[in-house]
């Protein structure tokens, strides 16, 4: 009963939105040409997942370089904040560059970006690699810098290296840090992936959204969006999963 009433809670604000949108579209009156209706919308996702499968390449062509993109910033991040965290001398040199390059708009280097590597998957996953590096590395270098004094002199005195140090400590209480930096790195990813894709114009959920609305066929972009909204909570519920499984001691009420 528990796990069922938690599923129905979880369940009620996706049944309340698609009431919403439907008490709209019905009650104004509103043209498909401009908003579709959620029935519609739901009938065209049958068709390009199960009856026809014409959706299925471009979701594909997303999710792919997204995860992609995705686990090289990642590990970019990860290293990268790890190590500036623990080198004092690096941060104070590498720290403010990597700043001053999250304040420039990724959107704004994504012509630079085909220029060097071209029209294919490098671009995207080149592009969602540099927006979802930040929130990771900020989130990474926060949790690690962040590890009690007390428990380093710990290994220190147990003649831990620097490396087990880091593995055995430093790494553990950073977890839920760096979790949290996944999280919101994953929502960016799909941004750039969509972003590049719509500039590109070669495949892909954005190119599928930005086409389909270029030839008034509104089901379609809608469609599209709400697989992508569905993509994009399907990997954050994912991480929080990952989270509860490896942040154990945290317990449960530090997860919602």
């Amino acid at each position: 009963m528990p796990l069922l009433r938690s599923f129905l809670i979880k369940l009620l604000p996706f049944v309340l939105l698609l009431l919403v949108w439907h008490g709209l579209v019905e009650g104004l009156r509103i043209p498909s040409r401009l908003m579709p209706g959620p029935l519609e919308v739901g009938q065209r996702i049958y068709m390009g997942l199960i009856s026809q499968g014409d959706l299925w390449a471009h979701l594909w062509q997303t999710l792919r370089s997204t995860l992609l993109g995705y686990g090289l910033g990642f590990a970019l991040a990860l290293l990268i904040g790890s190590v500036l965290a623990m080198n004092r001398v690096l941060e104070l040199l590498f720290y403010p560059l990597i700043l001053l390059m999250q304040s420039v708009p990724k959107v704004a280097i994504a012509p630079l970006v085909l220029l060097w590597l071209g029209f294919d998957a490098r671009s995207i996953v080149t592009l969602v690699a540099l927006i979802c590096f930040f929130p990771i590395f900020v989130g990474t270098f926060i949790g690690v810098r962040s590890t009690p004094q007390v428990l380093r002199d710990l290994f220190r005195t147990l003649d831990a290296s620097g490396f087990k140090t880091f593995v055995h400590c430093s790494l553990p209480h950073a977890s839920g840090s760096i979790i949290a930096g996944m999280q919101v790195g994953w929502g960016f990813a799909l941004v750039g992936c969509v972003v590049m894709e719509f500039i590109m114009g070669i495949g892909g959920a954005g190119f599928l959204i930005d086409n389909s609305a270029n030839a008034l066929d509104t089901v379609t972009a809608v469609a599209s969006m709400v697989l992508l909204g569905a993509m994009g909570y399907l990997g954050g519920t994912l991480i929080a999963a990952f989270r509860r499984r490896m942040i154990f001691w945290e317990g449960p009420a530090r997860h919602g």
